[in-house]
């Protein structure tokens, strides 16, 4: 299984490609339609429209009559993207529905084949990331136009989307840091944060939330806010990347940036012989290696974890509803777990390991997942044609 970051995955599908609009993040403006589908191009956090919480006791309509079969067209075979999948899988299994997947490794043309075949197949209920938005779009909406519960992970057009807010995820992330550096640092640090501005807006977005977090530590938390391109940010090419900023910065106390090309750093300092138990490593994602760090207790101490299993169940079991025709929510967003300690890692692991369990005991699921909204096959002339920001 490759080694890839989930943002990584996406922007190796991305590279080279216009009108990708909401690119490897999970934001936007969030509006719905029954006709439009006008690209977004003002990317801020700006909230959405205001959504109620979903309401899960409405009536249930006719049968569908959709096949009772459930889609994932993966883009890269990462670790996330696997737990995804099985979090799918095993709604399936628990709800009867049939389930296929296949993967694009970042190509686009491989995956509208692969969405095509779905659809021939026939399925009533599927799951794509953005890859290629010009080219995504037109199959994306002929599924709509089907009456496929499309669930749009960051993208559009869908029938449900999975939303965050990238901005407050980067400054929890920077403001974990600075609490860390105040408690135990006696508030001094330098801080190397591994940035993605220049990747895309949105990820520019939750960089500032990062420095802003940062800045709450004061005057003399140095931060050294370094942009690392695509190459560096696979675990072996933030190693390399790390490697040489050690010789260029050897007072770095502090790493940051996304889980696999921190785990990158770490191995770094931890091969060079720089690595001190005092030091804070942190990333996003909820890779299960930087899980297993923070389990050890030392310096790897901290990520801003995605349920990715919890998230593919909920798409399951929402897919089969949708087929029933009962009504699912029209967002569900995508809320990240400060996980910082090994009991919040266990507790993490357990919540994302139950997974029917948690997913029925609605206020734990919506711990990670809140639910906004209300969408069914009767009205499934209403999707999402814009990115939702959450409020």
């Amino acid at each position: 299984m490759i080694d890839l970051s989930r943002r990584e995955a996406l922007r190796l599908g991305a590279m080279g490609l216009s009108g990708l609009i909401a690119g490897p993040v999970l934001a936007g403006c969030g509006t719905s339609s029954t006709a439009t589908t006008g690209a977004v191009t003002d990317v801020s956090d700006k909230p959405g429209i205001a959504l109620a919480p979903f309401d899960s006791n409405g009536p249930a309509g006719a049968a569908t009559g959709l096949p009772r079969r459930v889609a994932w067209a993966n883009t890269a075979d990462t670790q996330i993207f696997v737990a995804l999948g099985n979090g799918i899988a095993a709604a399936a299994a628990d709800t009867g529905l049939g389930y296929l997947t296949a993967n694009a490794a970042g190509d686009p043309a491989t995956n509208i084949g692969q969405i095509d075949t779905f659809l021939a197949r026939g399925v009533g209920g599927m799951t794509i990331q953005p890859l290629d938005e010009a080219a995504q779009t037109p199959v994306m909406l002929n599924a709509i136009s089907q009456g496929i519960c499309v669930i749009g992970i960051i993208n559009h057009p869908c029938t449900l989307q999975i939303a965050a807010s990238q901005y407050r995820i980067g400054y929890a992330q920077g403001k974990a840091a600075a609490d860390y550096i105040t408690s135990h640092l006696g508030g001094r640090a330098t801080v190397f944060n591994m940035n993605q501005d220049q990747t895309s807006p949105q990820l520019a977005l939750r960089n500032q939330g990062v420095l802003a977090g940062l800045k709450t530590g004061g005057r003399r938390v140095n931060v050294i806010d370094q942009f690392v391109s695509v190459a560096d940010q696979s675990a072996a090419g933030a190693f390399t990347f790390m490697t040489t900023a050690l010789q260029q910065y050897p007072g770095i106390s502090v790493v940051l940036g996304d889980d696999t090309p921190v785990l990158g750093a770490y191995r770094a300092f931890e091969q060079t012989g720089a690595l001190k138990e005092s030091m804070y490593f942190s990333g996003v994602d909820g890779d299960a290696n930087s899980l297993a760090l923070i389990k050890q207790g030392g310096p790897y101490r901290a990520s801003l974890a995605f349920a990715w299993p919890l998230m593919g169940y909920g798409m399951g079991r929402f897919a089969a509803d949708w087929i029933d025709g009962r009504e699912i929510p029209r967002v569900m967003v995508a809320n990240t777990t400060l996980v910082d300690s090994p009991a919040a890692v266990a507790a993490f692991e357990d919540d994302n390991a139950e997974l029917e369990a948690t997913f029925s005991d609605r206020q734990k699921y919506e711990n990670y997942f809140p639910l906004l909204g209300n969408v069914s096959y009767a009205s499934r002339h209403t999707f999402w044609n814009q990115d939702y920001v959450p409020r």
